[in-house]
């Protein structure tokens, strides 16, 4: 796991809460868990850390300086392999480097975007087993061992049902021009109706000041700036409607499942993962147009808020989630000491092993 940031449950930023959830739930359940991360992470994993602090709280490192630390916390981790039944990695290319001086399996989550860059490196590692979080993730390299497809997870506690939501519509994410914030502030401004608008604005960018800014007037469209966890839930329970506008193809989109556990409907373009999260017409709606996104304003009090509750306790649950993980964990390890066996009895089949269905 990356050490820019600390990883631990509670984390506003996606990746980082994703995998401190898994790391405290799987330890929960009794399994030996080991977390290499920046030494301020907070884990009930095993932590291993080769720097104390995440390095973005240090803005005087060179990027030099990052890398190497990068480096050689993965080598820390491949140097301890034989004490593990199975690495789990965060990271879309830099694991696989040593993958093959190691005999220990490797599971991959691709959390990242597959850029043109990275390709011809990733095909060289493209029978390792990598994890997608959509199928939709899938299209950016179809030729890659998509071992497993495992929905993120949110803590439905935590994200508690609120049948009787405020007046106001919420975006919650990067004020960037990719995420389409644009497209939702003209979609509220048409539909006559209140938009809350939550997260980091890069004010050195000219999208936040030809296309945010200036249409902030602290009555229908209000920038409340970043907000913190416990903000953040209130914000997204007391919402008519999530809207989500992206305009790239999302891996994702952690917050939907947010909001669909507090049961508030999601209004997303039909980008990447869009489709698979939200039940178009029954959990919020799937536009393709500002047009569609104002239609879709003006009929979110046909979403039944019990039954996007509903969706996120059955698809999208930390409980399923993990559960998934095991699943796969244990496969993985299955078909590694199948091959293993398999070698040491020249090739002849073991009639001992029992690869699950």
């Amino acid at each position: 796991m990356s050490p820019f940031h600390a990883v631990t449950a509670e984390s506003n930023t996606a990746i980082y809460g994703h995998v401190g959830t898994l790391c405290d739930d799987l330890t929960d359940r009794g399994h030996e868990v080991s977390l290499f991360a920046s030494g301020d992470s907070i884990t009930k994993a095993k932590l291993n850390s080769v720097h104390p602090v995440a390095f973005n709280s240090q803005p005087n490192m060179t990027e030099r300086e990052k890398n190497l630390y990068l480096n050689l916390l993965i080598s820390k981790c491949c140097e301890r392999a034989k004490e593990f039944d199975i690495i789990h990695s965060h990271f879309t290319l830099l694991s696989s480097f040593p993958s093959n001086l190691i005999d220990t399996p490797m599971a991959i989550s691709v959390h990242s975007p597959i850029d043109e860059e990275l390709k011809p490196f990733i095909k060289e590692y493209r029978k390792l087993h990598y994890i997608s979080f959509s199928l939709s993730q899938r299209k950016q390299m179809p030729e890659l061992n998509w071992f497993a497809n495992i929905y993120h997870g949110v803590d439905t506690n935590k994200f508690a049902f609120n049948p009787t939501p405020e007046d106001y519509f919420f975006y919650l994410g990067r004020l960037t021009e990719e995420k389409g914030v644009h497209l939702a502030i003209e979609a509220a401004k048409a539909a006559g109706v209140k938009l809350v608008i939550a997260g980091r604005s890069y004010p050195t960018e000219g999208y936040w000041h030809s296309h945010i800014e200036k249409n902030i007037d602290g009555a229908n469209i209000i920038y409340i700036g970043e907000q913190s966890a416990e903000e953040k839930i209130k914000w997204l329970q007391d919402a008519k409607a999530l809207l989500f506008p992206t305009q790239y193809q999302e891996q994702f989109g952690y917050v939907m499942i947010e909001a669909m556990s507090c049961g508030t409907p999601v209004i997303g373009w039909n980008n990447g993962a869009v489709p698979e999260v939200i039940q178009d017409g029954r959990t919020g709606y799937v536009v393709n147009s500002v047009e569609e996104m104002i239609g879709a304003i003006q009929n979110i009090d046909k979403i039944s808020r019990e039954e996007t509750r509903k969706r996120a306790e059955i698809y999208f649950s930390v409980k399923k989630m993990v559960a998934g993980y095991q699943k796969v964990y244990q496969h993985i390890i299955d078909e590694s000491n199948f091959k293993k066996n398999k070698i040491k009895t020249n090739g002849e089949t073991p009639q001992v092993l029992s690869l699950p269905s």
